[in-house]
């Protein structure tokens, strides 16, 4: 459960990604290996017994299998409409329709696991979730030396990976190009104190719900409120954060995508290309 979404990195990136959502290396990778990836980093926040990663193992594979075959191909066309967006010139509603896509996919994604996740869960045994416990706070005290280094200096580092991301996608920048860009990567919301402040929140209520045990029901409900419906259960200012984002977001790709060069647009178009091809080939040897 803690760990479907997480391959990625954290819950929420925030650059270009969201116009060019997917690098295909990280993708494929994680969908190659994702049955290890999911069934370590439950071992890491759970310390599973032996007779729990028997099941895990056995219940993941048809999890995957099914997402596999049912969203893959969902992607895939998303990618391609993508793509013939950003051939023609992006608009407002294309980055619309962009951010409402990724919100269904996260959905689906997080309802796909919600009944297993319940189902282990109900399992744990109270020194599994005090290990829970210890491992939630290694992750908080790790969020607070990350917010004790100056804003300037997380701002910049961030600018300078935004800035990396944006080249790997559409090709070397001008420098005219740059420096229209790299201000408006800068100028994106200090997301980082809401999210450790929101992230210590969930950890709170997972650790609340667990002790206290109720039947798998209630926890599938509790989970899909608090991952499935987040936006409605997340607090006032990580929601106002999380549209700030999004409305520096959209002016970012509006700004870059009215700059770049014919050159640069191909460019764009066959990187998504090579996501495509990859998630077909991934949908073929399901």
């Amino acid at each position: 459960m803690v760990s479907v979404k997480r391959h990625r990195g954290r819950f929420t990136g925030f650059i270009v990604a969201l116009v060019l959502l997917m690098n295909g290396c990280a993708l494929t990778f994680g969908y190659r290996h994702a049955d290890w990836l999911i069934r370590w980093q439950l071992d890491h926040y759970l310390d599973l017994t032996s007779s729990q990663r028997k099941e895990v193992a056995a219940r993941l594979e048809p999890l995957l299998v099914r997402h596999r075959t049912e969203a893959l191909s969902q992607y895939e066309q998303f990618l391609k409409d993508l793509q013939q967006r950003v051939s023609r010139g992006l608009s407002r509603e294309d980055l619309e329709w962009t951010f409402a896509a990724y919100d269904r996919f996260r959905a689906d994604l997080f309802e796909r696991a919600v009944p297993e996740a319940g189902r282990l869960l109900t399992t744990l045994s109270g020194k599994q979730v005090r290990h829970l416990e210890r491992v939630f706070r290694k992750e908080e005290a790790k969020g607070d030396r990350i917010l004790q280094a100056p804003v300037a200096a997380r701002l910049d580092d961030r600018t300078r990976k935004g800035m990396a991301l944006v080249e790997e996608w559409l090709g070397t920048l001008s420098k005219e190009q740059s420096a229209r860009v790299r201000p408006l990567i800068l100028a994106l919301p200090d997301s980082q104190p809401v999210w450790w402040d929101y992230r210590r929140q969930r950890h709170d209520e997972i650790l609340g719900l667990l002790r206290h045990p109720v039947a798998a029901e209630e926890i599938n409900h509790r989970l899909r409120q608090m991952f499935v419906e987040s936006r409605q259960s997340a607090p006032a200012r990580y929601v106002e954060m999380d549209r700030d984002m999004r409305t520096g977001l959209t002016a970012l790709v509006l700004e870059t995508d009215r700059i770049i060069t014919p050159l640069q647009r191909r460019h764009a178009v066959a990187s998504l290309q090579k996501v495509i091809d990859e998630l077909h080939a991934l949908a073929r040897s399901s």
